[in-house]
């Protein structure tokens, strides 16, 4: 898209494809982060049934298309702001990641997709540590995370990583893309990390 002083830019893209989805147009962000998600990531997952039982973290416009890609899904959605309902699934909760056992029992997920929230919204280093408690205690054993953060320090207020690893969690190799830890080519160094939660003993 161009006009006559050359590349569109990125705000105005994001604008146009924020209208385009609001007519109902199918549209996503055209960047490397959203590439292996949505062309990598999610295929696999779709295609396994022992994923049966989803829960998609964070909702905004470019999210509400994820409502069809997981329609054979039991597919969830959670956000604390009331306003992000519009965008989230028909099973939807409003609330903060960290009070997710007020509303699921234990082990009830099979899979749970944290995208863009931390440094968007979970900023806080001890909300963060009791979110990822939370996601660990609502998984089932060998339940998978997938926290998909920016590494660059204005997004990463806290250590992502150990407090992930501080609820539980460990490194699981993601097969299509041969590792647990996957920096796409973006301008924020956004990183696919997956973690499994252990068997218990």
């Amino acid at each position: 898209m161009r006009d006559r002083f050359g590349e569109v830019p990125e705000r105005a893209k994001a604008l146009v494809l924020r209208l385009l989805s609001a007519g109902g147009w199918d549209v996503t962000l055209a960047t490397d982060d959203r590439r292996v998600l949505e062309g990598v990531i999610f295929p696999y997952f779709l295609e396994r049934p022992e994923f049966s039982k989803v829960l998609f973290v964070g909702c905004d416009w470019y999210t509400r298309r994820y409502n069809r890609v997981f329609a054979g899904k039991e597919y969830w959605t959670i956000d604390k702001s009331e306003k992000q309902r519009v965008y989230g699934a028909a099973r939807h909760v409003t609330d903060s990641l960290a009070r997710l056992r007020e509303h699921f029992g234990a082990s009830y997920f099979d899979l749970i997709l944290c995208n863009g929230v931390v440094g968007w919204g979970l900023d806080r280093e001890d909300e963060a540590r009791e979110s990822f408690v939370a996601s660990y205690q609502c998984l089932r054993e060998r339940g998978l995370l997938l926290l998909g953060w920016n590494d660059v320090a204005r997004k990463t207020p806290f250590p992502v990583e150990a407090c992930v690893e501080a609820a539980g969690f460990r490194p699981r190799v993601f097969p299509p893309l041969g590792t647990a830890r996957h920096l796409t080519r973006t301008r924020n160094r956004h990183i696919f990390s997956f973690y499994a939660k252990r068997p218990s003993p």
